[in-house]
């Protein structure tokens, strides 16, 4: 019976360790460019789900009073700590917030206004929302507008946003003779020079804007970078993959997923290097804010290249995994907002709100004396 429990022991502790070994890869897999390594692109998407198994197998030790396999297994997590604290941070809220030197900046993935257009009878959840939001800067991409007709225009927009006056709408793609899709910043503060980040894709864009707030120069990045443009059918595979966890699920998922999931990491790469570029030009000393959809986690190259020497808002003063994709179970932070060492963040926040495949995040930016 000994040599029994000796064999199951050293069974478990042998998988305890490779899903260790597993973790800390993941970890610190956004070094690696996925143009040289797509395995470790892969391993950043599954951090979270490599936490929760390794935090599973802690519990079990210390139900056996297995200290020293805990102790390995603690040891892991604080070699992984970096990674763990601006995946799942922990920030208590700031009750009062500055009232000088102070602004709100507020990043939305609108889908195309749920395409529903906005009247007085039937208002638009989003447009309504953003209305009521109280931000200085609202950064918003899938912007999607009609010349005409019953849909929703540039002029229902303005009307309803009457109070951002200043407006930069970046185009990036026709949708059909009436309508076309884009990235567009609302804002409090003039606008004084817009253009779009030159790089390839035919939905997907960049844009860099230069405001002047409160009489400061400040340079606000806008992104949309590749998706991975996944069917419903895609999606439905990956959603009975994790609620049916079996090798039948997931060859089904593997098969379709990954076609698609490879090259829009190498392409988004390559954007992350663009924006980079760009973000490096404007000065260390500059006001910069960047934010946007990055189809990325808080572990990922795109992640890692595009935030550089600045500061994840989210990371240094959200709470949680502060999850803003929230369709088919694809339950991750991909959207951001990162700012100069000039700034800093106060209570960066997802609104919970469905109204778009997106939740809206959002937090206070104040400049630093």
């Amino acid at each position: 019976m000994n040599f029994f429990r000796l064999i199951v022991h050293s069974l478990v502790a042998s998988v305890h360790l490779f899903f260790l070994l597993l973790m800390m890869a993941a970890a610190y897999s956004d070094h690696f460019s996925p143009e040289k390594s797509l395995l470790m692109a892969y391993l950043g998407l599954g951090f979270p789900i490599l936490c929760f198994i390794n935090f599973c197998f802690l519990i079990y030790w210390i139900f056996l009073s297995q200290w020293k396999m805990l102790a390995a297994g603690i040891c892991g997590f604080l070699i992984c700590l970096f990674p763990l604290m601006s995946y799942f941070p922990i920030h208590l809220k700031t009750k009062e917030i500055p009232k000088e030197d102070v602004i709100k900046v507020l990043t939305y993935n609108v889908m195309a206004f749920g395409y529903k257009t906005h009247t007085a009878n039937s208002p638009n959840p989003i447009v309504e929302y953003i209305a009521q939001s109280d931000a200085d800067i609202v950064c918003m991409q899938e912007y999607l507008v009609a010349k005409s007709g019953n849909f929703l225009t540039n002029k229902k927009l303005q009307r309803a946003l009457h109070m951002y006056p200043y407006r930069s709408l970046i185009p990036l793609a026709t949708v059909n003779r009436n309508q076309s899709i884009g990235l567009a910043v609302y804002s409090k503060y003039p606008i004084n020079r817009s253009r779009r980040i030159k790089y390839k894709s035919p939905f997907n864009g960049s844009s860099i804007h230069e405001l002047n707030v409160k009489g400061r120069t400040v340079y606000l990045v806008n992104n949309h970078l590749e998706s991975f443009k996944l069917t419903m059918e895609d999606r439905s595979k990956y959603s009975n993959f994790i609620k049916n966890l079996s090798s039948d699920t997931f060859d089904a998922f593997k098969g379709s997923v990954h076609q698609k999931l490879g090259p829009a990491y190498r392409t988004r790469a390559v954007q992350a290097e663009t924006v980079a570029d760009e973000i490096g030009k404007l000065g260390e000393e500059q006001y910069i804010i960047v934010c946007g959809d990055f189809n990325d986690t808080p572990i990922s190259y795109a992640h890692r290249t595009v935030l550089g020497n600045l500061t994840d808002a989210f990371a240094e003063s959200g709470c949680g995994p502060g999850i803003t994709y929230n369709q088919n179970l694809f339950w991750f932070r991909i959207d951001h907002i990162f700012h100069s060492a000039n700034m800093s963040s106060i209570n960066c926040t997802v609104d919970k709100i469905k109204y778009s495949d997106h939740y809206p995040l959002w937090c206070y930016l104040k400049f630093n004396q």
